[in-house]
């Protein structure tokens, strides 16, 4: 039987696909402490003239349950701020949150032994379009990712400090697929030129993944 293949993104792409999900205990990967920044990657450069980086409306695709310390939204606002620019052209491109979620449930409940436990879901999807001077679409991508983690929940700090870390690590997934999403459907309207001093992330390939 011929091995699965899957898209292998290098160092700049870990391995999230288009709606990525993964569940994460609390001893997961690393979570930097204070607010996310993208400021140190490699900047996203478009071909247009003008970049739109719409904030986010309201609607129950922004749902967010308390406690919420960071906002799925302001992470994924600071991702597009950070990382693209528009270097020129006759195109403007628009960057729009269409998702940004935060909820939480009882994992189960305190026991003579064991604390209550409650898991925190983060969703975020968002969109770059490129449009026309006629206001048309030329061309899109589109990213989403989901996120969980469960944990104990003893006070209102624990529960805040689980909630910053499923979206900070939803941030995270989210920023890797959006540049892989671009540079997939959107190659033509990225300046792929590294400045100097620059190293730009290698390409795509694809191998197979070792049997299970």
């Amino acid at each position: 039987m011929p091995m699965p293949m899957l898209t292998k993104r290098r160092a700049f792409l870990a391995l999230p696909l288009l709606a990525a999900c993964a569940h994460e205990q609390p001893a997961g990967p690393f979570v930097p402490p204070g607010p996310p920044s993208y400021g140190h990657l490699t900047p996203l450069r478009l071909k247009v003239g003008t970049l739109d980086i719409r904030q986010a409306e309201s609607g129950t695709a922004l749902m967010v349950q308390q406690p919420a310390p960071l906002l799925p939204s302001d992470v994924m606002l600071r991702m597009a701020q950070d990382r693209l620019s528009a270097v020129g052209g006759p195109s403007s491109a628009r960057f729009v949150i269409q998702t940004a979620r935060l909820t939480r449930e009882t994992a189960s409940p305190a026991g003579t032994f064991s604390p209550a436990s409650e898991s925190f879901r983060c969703i975020m999807r968002c969109q770059l379009e490129i449009m026309s001077a006629e206001d048309a679409v030329l061309a899109s991508a589109a990213a989403e990712v989901r996120r969980e983690a469960t944990g104990p929940t003893r006070d209102d700090d624990e529960r805040a400090a689980l909630a910053e870390r499923v979206v900070k690590l939803a941030g995270q997934d989210m920023n890797v697929e959006f540049e892989f999403q671009l540079r997939r459907h959107l190659r033509d309207w990225l300046q792929l030129v590294a400045a100097p001093g620059e190293t730009l992330p290698q390409p795509v390939e694809r191998e197979a993944l070792p049997p299970s």
